[in-house]
């Protein structure tokens, strides 16, 4: 590999005229090993860039750098955090993946349209739940999750939060995929009821602890080193409708400017910081955004996917068995395009694991699914698009390599700057192509 070559390709992406980013942090590994890491932009638009900011604000004048530490809320990366967790749970003998959650949660959730089939940790994690998002997936404190399933409450929103029967399409829970971050918050309120923790503190006892890593769902568990380097999430306009590449950056999340905020999780109206200490475990946990929450920086992504690669080990220490490793990367879902089995528009999915989903970087302009126009391999990875920053985790067991990347903001909406090739935005499509051709992903 031609570390200066990737860096060109991957800073010209970073520089494209009349696309800008806000930062980009990236990391390549390749037989199990970094390879090559970069980072461009800032972390931190001082205030001559950034709409809003008042000048002679405590440290708001001057841009911060990123670098391969800077901690990203990474978005639906967090998912394979989460279910990595889960399979620690599952080797304590704590969780059962085929087993009814109800079980673990304290009340019945089932389908109404299928009360006779249970809904299982396994479904959650791979998308087949029959369950929905709604319009809310997450709730604040005092409130409980059971709420969102529950006719006659605040969350029921006529029944969002489930699919119903359709004609010609089987929507049961285990045969059709759709993407639900609620399915998360389910499996993190799970962690809760069977370990007697807040699941912030679960997935630092369980992963991030064993793993090294100074990475959080809890901005209050970061140290200060790890918090100072927290990266602002921006975008070029002020919602999804309206964008100006030529305007200044407009901060989206975590808009901290180095002081911590009051409580590290939502609140309903009224409530202080104390309401936290008064929560009752196993009743929401949603609260540190099980789907997307989770703060980390790329190296830190890049020990996650060397565990994968090392079949649960990593450095001398084992933190899962192959065998986990192996069943979270055994395909559950698979699309068919005769039967149509799941909602797909849009989306490079075609193979579900648990916390994982095998993508494809590229398709041919005829539209058949392959990752380069050589015809690469498929990646289990998870990628992340929320608040602005745009992201991904891949790797490829066969070769040992993967690589991640990590996006601050863009100045342009993504879903009208398409790649050539794929349904990625074509930032995504030149990084992820960038990274399978320069570690030769597949061809080792």
């Amino acid at each position: 590999m031609d570390g200066s070559i990737l860096e060109q390709r991957l800073g010209a992406v970073f520089a494209w005229p009349g696309a800008p980013l806000a930062s980009l942090a990236v990391i390549g590994i390749r037989e199990g090993e970094v390879v090559f890491e970069g980072a461009w932009g800032g972390r931190r638009i001082g205030t001559a860039g950034v709409s809003g900011a008042t000048d002679g604000e405590e440290d708001g004048e001057a841009d911060l750098s990123a670098t391969p530490d800077t901690k990203y809320r990474v978005a639906s990366i967090s998912k394979t955090t989460v279910a990595l967790a889960a399979m620690k749970l599952v080797e304590k003998g704590l969780l059962d993946l085929q087993r009814d959650v109800s079980d673990y949660l304290g009340w019945t959730l089932r389908n109404p349209a299928w009360p006779e089939i249970p809904i299982t940790a396994a479904m959650l994690m791979s998308h087949v739940s029959s369950l929905r998002d709604g319009g809310n997936y997450n709730l604040p404190l005092p409130r409980r999750l059971e709420e969102f399933f529950h006719e006659g409450s605040e969350s029921w929103e006529s029944g969002a939060h489930f699919a119903r029967a359709a004609k010609g399409r089987d929507l049961a829970p285990g045969r059709f995929f759709a993407y639900c971050n609620l399915n998360t918050g389910i499996l993190g309120t799970i962690f809760e009821c069977i370990v007697g923790k807040r699941f912030d503190l679960v997935m630092r006892d369980e992963l991030f602890a064993p793993l090294g890593l100074d990475a959080a769902f809890n901005l209050d568990l970061l140290s200060d080193q790890a918090f100072a380097s927290l990266a602002t999430l921006y975008r070029k306009g002020p919602d999804d409708e309206h964008w100006d590449p030529s305007g200044p950056w407009m901060a989206q999340f975590d808009d901290h400017r180095g002081r911590r905020p009051a409580t590290p999780c939502r609140l309903s109206p009224g409530l202080g910081a104390e309401a936290l200490g008064a929560y009752e475990i196993g009743t929401n946990g949603t609260l540190f955004s099980p789907q997307g929450g989770l703060r980390a920086s790329v190296r830190d992504l890049a020990s996650i996917i060397r565990l994968f690669l090392g079949g649960g080990e990593i450095d001398g220490t084992r933190i899962l068995s192959r065998a986990s490793i192996d069943e979270m990367t055994r395909p559950r879902w698979r699309w068919d395009a005769r039967r149509a089995n799941g909602e797909i528009e849009g989306l490079p999915i075609r193979e579900t694991g648990l916390g994982l989903i095998h993508i494809l970087a590229e398709a041919d302009s005829a539209g058949s699914d392959r990752l380069t126009p050589e015809g690469g391999p498929s990646l289990w990875a998870h990628h992340a698009d929320a608040y602005g920053l745009l992201g991904c985790l891949a790797f490829d067991r066969e070769s040992a390599s993967g690589y991640a990347y990590l996006i601050g903001g863009t100045g342009r909406d993504p879903g009208n700057f398409k790649g050539k090739y794929s349904l990625w935005s074509r930032w995504e499509e030149a990084i992820n192509r960038a990274f399978v051709e320069e570690l030769a992903i597949g061809k080792i």
